[in-house]
């Protein structure tokens, strides 16, 4: 018997085109940043205040490296001088980065 030591079992590498068809996949998933009209961005900043202020649980879509994610958690702080907001999770989320709010109860 040979002893072939210690080898990882890697389900979905084991046939190099499907690695290859899963990276065109993650690939063509990229999304440009929308563009927010001033209306839109004066809209989300009350939403964020009424939010911080109300200590309501929301659900906030963003846009993150060509993804357009989704989070659900509470606002703990606002910092105005380096525009973000913090999250209850531990998260940190830039205005810019800021796509929609919707309250989560």
């Amino acid at each position: 018997m040979i002893d072939r030591g210690f080898v990882k079992w890697r389900p979905f590498e084991s046939l190099i085109p499907s690695k290859e068809v899963f990276r065109e996949i993650d690939e063509q998933q990229v999304f440009q940043k929308p563009t927010l009209f001033p209306e839109e961005i004066s809209f989300l900043s009350e939403e964020i205040m009424d939010a911080y202020y109300s200590k309501d649980s929301i659900v906030l879509t963003f846009y993150e490296a060509g993804k357009i994610r989704e989070i659900q958690s509470t606002i703990k702080k606002i910092h105005p001088n380096s525009k973000t907001i913090e999250l209850g999770c531990g998260k940190i989320l830039s205005f810019r980065q800021i796509l929609h709010i919707t309250s989560s109860s």
